[in-house]
Protein backbone atom coordinates (compact mmCIF):
# COMPACT_ATOMS: atom_id res chain seq x y z
CA UNK A 1 0.00 0.00 0.00
CA UNK A 2 3.10 2.19 1.17
CA UNK A 3 4.60 1.69 -2.34
CA UNK A 4 1.67 2.42 -4.56
CA UNK A 5 0.98 5.67 -2.79
CA UNK A 6 4.92 6.78 -3.47
CA UNK A 7 4.19 5.47 -7.12
CA UNK A 8 0.84 7.65 -7.45
CA UNK A 9 3.00 10.66 -6.39
CA UNK A 10 5.44 10.22 -8.50
CA UNK A 11 3.13 9.56 -11.66
CA UNK A 12 1.19 13.03 -10.64
CA UNK A 13 4.40 14.74 -10.28
CA UNK A 14 5.93 13.81 -13.27
CA UNK A 15 2.10 14.45 -15.20
CA UNK A 16 2.00 18.52 -13.37
CA UNK A 17 5.82 18.46 -14.57
CA UNK A 18 4.97 17.76 -18.44
CA UNK A 19 1.07 20.31 -18.15
CA UNK A 20 3.40 22.94 -16.42
CA UNK A 21 5.92 22.35 -19.20
CA UNK A 22 3.11 22.94 -21.83
CA UNK A 23 1.92 25.62 -20.59
CA UNK A 24 5.65 27.58 -19.92
CA UNK A 25 6.93 26.76 -23.20
CA UNK A 26 5.35 29.02 -24.92
CA UNK A 27 5.90 31.78 -22.58
CA UNK A 28 9.77 31.22 -22.33
CA UNK A 29 9.89 30.92 -26.12
CA UNK A 30 7.88 33.95 -26.37
CA UNK A 31 9.92 35.68 -23.53
CA UNK A 32 13.46 34.74 -25.78
CA UNK A 33 11.85 36.26 -28.91
CA UNK A 34 11.15 39.39 -27.09
CA UNK A 35 14.61 39.33 -25.84
CA UNK A 36 16.46 38.63 -29.35
CA UNK A 37 14.33 41.46 -30.86
CA UNK A 38 15.90 43.76 -27.88
CA UNK A 39 19.46 42.68 -28.74
CA UNK A 40 18.75 43.24 -32.32
CA UNK A 41 17.56 47.05 -31.67
CA UNK A 42 20.22 47.35 -29.42
CA UNK A 43 23.06 45.90 -31.78
CA UNK A 44 22.21 48.35 -34.26
CA UNK A 45 22.10 51.29 -31.54
CA UNK A 46 25.72 50.24 -31.37
CA UNK A 47 26.53 49.92 -34.95
CA UNK A 48 24.48 53.66 -35.04
CA UNK A 49 26.95 55.00 -32.39
CA UNK A 50 29.93 53.48 -34.27
CA UNK A 51 28.71 55.05 -37.63
CA UNK A 52 28.73 59.00 -35.84
CA UNK A 53 32.32 58.37 -34.77
CA UNK A 54 32.96 57.20 -38.09
CA UNK A 55 31.52 60.63 -39.56
CA UNK A 56 32.54 62.13 -36.82
CA UNK A 57 36.40 61.52 -38.02
CA UNK A 58 35.55 61.10 -41.97
CA UNK A 59 34.14 64.78 -42.19
CA UNK A 60 30.51 63.24 -42.39
CA UNK A 61 31.50 61.14 -45.56
CA UNK A 62 29.58 57.68 -44.99
CA UNK A 63 32.04 54.41 -45.19
CA UNK A 64 32.10 52.81 -48.76
CA UNK A 65 28.82 50.68 -48.55
CA UNK A 66 31.24 47.24 -49.44
CA UNK A 67 33.47 47.26 -46.32
CA UNK A 68 30.92 48.73 -44.12
CA UNK A 69 31.59 46.39 -41.21
CA UNK A 70 35.20 46.49 -41.87
CA UNK A 71 35.57 50.44 -41.96
CA UNK A 72 33.03 50.45 -38.38
CA UNK A 73 35.04 47.79 -36.72
CA UNK A 74 37.46 49.67 -34.37
CA UNK A 75 34.68 52.00 -33.58
CA UNK A 76 32.71 49.18 -31.87
CA UNK A 77 34.91 48.42 -28.35
CA UNK A 78 36.58 45.27 -29.06
CA UNK A 79 34.59 43.07 -26.87
CA UNK A 80 31.46 43.66 -29.07
CA UNK A 81 33.13 43.01 -32.16
CA UNK A 82 32.59 39.44 -32.41
CA UNK A 83 28.72 39.88 -32.50
CA UNK A 84 27.25 43.49 -33.26
CA UNK A 85 27.55 43.36 -36.89
CA UNK A 86 25.52 40.26 -36.75
CA UNK A 87 21.68 39.81 -36.31
CA UNK A 88 21.33 37.71 -33.23
CA UNK A 89 19.02 35.38 -34.69
CA UNK A 90 21.39 34.30 -37.01
CA UNK A 91 24.33 34.40 -34.86
CA UNK A 92 23.81 30.78 -33.93
CA UNK A 93 24.36 29.74 -37.22
CA UNK A 94 27.76 31.78 -38.16
CA UNK A 95 25.72 34.51 -40.31
CA UNK A 96 25.56 38.06 -40.03
CA UNK A 97 21.69 39.66 -41.38
CA UNK A 98 22.57 42.85 -42.04
CA UNK A 99 22.94 45.57 -45.16
CA UNK A 100 24.15 48.55 -45.73
CA UNK A 101 22.36 50.50 -48.13
CA UNK A 102 23.58 50.39 -51.53
CA UNK A 103 22.41 53.69 -52.43
CA UNK A 104 24.14 55.45 -49.91
CA UNK A 105 27.84 54.52 -51.44
CA UNK A 106 27.95 55.67 -55.51
CA UNK A 107 31.03 53.13 -56.51
CA UNK A 108 31.37 54.61 -60.03
CA UNK A 109 32.67 57.19 -58.33
CA UNK A 110 33.90 55.34 -55.04
CA UNK A 111 32.39 58.40 -52.90
CA UNK A 112 29.21 59.08 -51.04
CA UNK A 113 26.33 59.18 -52.25
CA UNK A 114 24.52 61.16 -50.11
CA UNK A 115 26.29 63.73 -47.53
CA UNK A 116 24.22 63.77 -43.92
CA UNK A 117 23.11 67.09 -44.37
CA UNK A 118 21.91 66.85 -48.13
CA UNK A 119 19.07 64.25 -47.27
CA UNK A 120 16.04 63.32 -44.64
CA UNK A 121 17.88 61.56 -42.00
CA UNK A 122 14.81 60.48 -40.40
CA UNK A 123 13.59 58.72 -44.09
CA UNK A 124 16.74 57.21 -44.91
CA UNK A 125 17.92 53.70 -43.91
CA UNK A 126 21.25 53.16 -44.18
CA UNK A 127 21.47 49.52 -41.98
CA UNK A 128 18.72 47.06 -42.23
CA UNK A 129 17.97 43.18 -41.96
CA UNK A 130 18.87 41.53 -44.51
CA UNK A 131 18.08 37.61 -46.19
CA UNK A 132 21.98 37.70 -46.76
CA UNK A 133 24.02 36.38 -44.40
CA UNK A 134 27.67 37.35 -45.31
CA UNK A 135 29.59 40.17 -43.82
CA UNK A 136 29.66 43.89 -45.29
CA UNK A 137 26.52 42.42 -46.87
CA UNK A 138 25.20 45.62 -49.02
CA UNK A 139 21.58 45.91 -50.75
CA UNK A 140 18.84 48.15 -51.93
CA UNK A 141 15.97 46.93 -49.50
CA UNK A 142 14.94 44.29 -52.02
CA UNK A 143 16.65 41.53 -50.03
CA UNK A 144 14.74 41.90 -46.74
CA UNK A 145 13.41 39.10 -45.27
CA UNK A 146 9.86 38.02 -46.79
CA UNK A 147 8.94 37.04 -43.16
CA UNK A 148 10.80 39.28 -40.44
CA UNK A 149 12.95 37.27 -38.25
CA UNK A 150 11.48 39.02 -34.91
CA UNK A 151 7.83 38.12 -34.21
CA UNK A 152 7.44 38.60 -38.20
CA UNK A 153 9.32 42.50 -37.70
CA UNK A 154 12.92 43.56 -39.25
CA UNK A 155 14.81 45.90 -38.00
CA UNK A 156 15.93 49.00 -39.95
CA UNK A 157 18.60 51.83 -38.97
CA UNK A 158 18.09 55.13 -40.02
CA UNK A 159 20.74 57.77 -40.96
CA UNK A 160 19.44 60.36 -37.76
CA UNK A 161 20.14 57.09 -35.58
CA UNK A 162 16.98 56.08 -34.84
CA UNK A 163 15.75 52.32 -35.19
CA UNK A 164 12.52 51.26 -36.71
CA UNK A 165 10.65 47.51 -36.39
CA UNK A 166 8.43 46.67 -38.91
CA UNK A 167 6.68 43.94 -40.63
CA UNK A 168 7.59 43.83 -44.22
CA UNK A 169 3.79 44.91 -45.31
CA UNK A 170 4.42 48.09 -42.85
CA UNK A 171 7.69 48.59 -44.98
CA UNK A 172 6.12 48.61 -48.14
CA UNK A 173 3.11 50.99 -47.26
CA UNK A 174 5.93 53.69 -45.51
CA UNK A 175 7.93 53.30 -49.18
CA UNK A 176 5.07 53.43 -51.28
CA UNK A 177 4.23 57.06 -49.36
CA UNK A 178 8.23 58.28 -49.09
CA UNK A 179 8.36 58.17 -45.57
CA UNK A 180 10.81 55.06 -45.72
CA UNK A 181 13.53 56.05 -48.41
CA UNK A 182 16.45 53.78 -49.69
CA UNK A 183 16.72 55.50 -52.82
CA UNK A 184 18.08 59.57 -52.80
CA UNK A 185 15.63 62.00 -53.30
CA UNK A 186 15.42 63.97 -56.55
CA UNK A 187 17.65 67.19 -56.59
CA UNK A 188 15.22 69.94 -56.30
CA UNK A 189 14.16 71.73 -59.08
Amino acid sequence: MRGSTVALIVVIGIALMVVSLRVLRPRLERQREEQLAKLCESRLGRLAMALQLYLERSDNLLPPAPTWCDALEEFVPPSQRPFVFRCPKLEPQGGYGYAMNAYAWDAEHQTPRWHPEMYPQSKVVLIYETAQKRRNATGTGNDIPAKGRHDGKIYLLFADGSTMAVTPDELRALRERGEVLFKPLPPPR
